[in-house]
């Protein structure tokens, strides 16, 4: 498996593919497979990834999603949470089940470097509805060498549900590092998407040539770095030097 690519991290991967393509590979015609084994640019990121793919090696067949998510929670939190159950079952079919055949580079704004012209940017993206970032797949023009597009291959909204029920039910498992990491997570995901919205209409102002809106949005982008520069110290296992 080849998860993550030059440590640039994001929640993603596609957990019904991990869950039955070793036993596929195994058993399938003239197969000289002996193992599984993980080959990522990136690591300390996506448990539920990590939890699923090594225990593969000891499954003969393959495992079914729902039924391993179902307990998940409860094995990484210690404690059976019925929301925090539905949370999962919202995110497996979301931000892991990314079935656009990209591979996963985190090309969130945020991480991105600044130095391309807004108007290629806002001529390559405005083509998308509502002004959505979109996938390499979805993209109706050819994207820059200089500018990524960043990858959405999930619904937002459904995300922002997980991490409601994350923060409405979560009480019964604070105490929790492994709880108390995936809320972090989770929350940097959400921000990170919600920053590219907010890019995009920096860079809508500036074709514009509204300077009170470029402001405005501006100021808006920089408060979510901010947010999620003390967001991201919450915890030891996120901070350089401490995990």
């Amino acid at each position: 498996m080849l998860h993550n690519f030059a440590g640039n991290i994001e929640m993603y991967g596609v957990l019904d593919s991990i869950a039955s393509g070793p036993s596929e590979a195994r058993t399938s015609e003239n197969s000289t497979m002996v193992g599984v084994g993980m080959c990522m640019e990136g690591i300390e990121q996506n448990p539920v990834v990590y939890d699923l793919m090594p225990e593969m090696a000891f499954h003969h067949h393959k495992v079914d999603t729902k039924e391993w998510l179902n307990s998940y929670p409860r094995r990484r939190y210690g404690k059976l949470v019925p929301a925090l159950q539905d949370a999962w079952r919202v995110l497996h079919h979301s931000i892991y089940n990314c079935t656009d055949g990209a591979n996963d580079k985190n090309r969130d704004v945020i991480v991105a470097f600044p130095d391309v012209e807004p108007s290629v940017i806002w001529k390559e993206m405005s083509k998308s509805s509502n002004s959505q970032p979109i996938s390499r797949q979805s993209s109706p023009l050819q994207i820059s060498s200089s500018f990524d597009h960043p990858h959405l291959w999930y619904s937002t909204t459904d995300v922002i549900h997980a991490l409601e029920l994350f923060l409405t039910y979560g009480d019964e498992v604070s105490e929790s590092s492994t709880f108390r990491y995936d809320l972090i997570d989770l929350t940097r995901q959400a921000l990170a998407k919600y920053g590219n919205e907010v890019f995009l209409k920096v860079i809508e102002a500036y074709t514009l040539n509204d300077v009170n809106e470029v402001a405005a949005y501006s100021q808006r982008f920089l408060d979510i770095v901010e947010d999620l520069d003390t967001l991201l110290a919450c915890h030891e296992g996120i901070l350089l030097g401490l995990g």
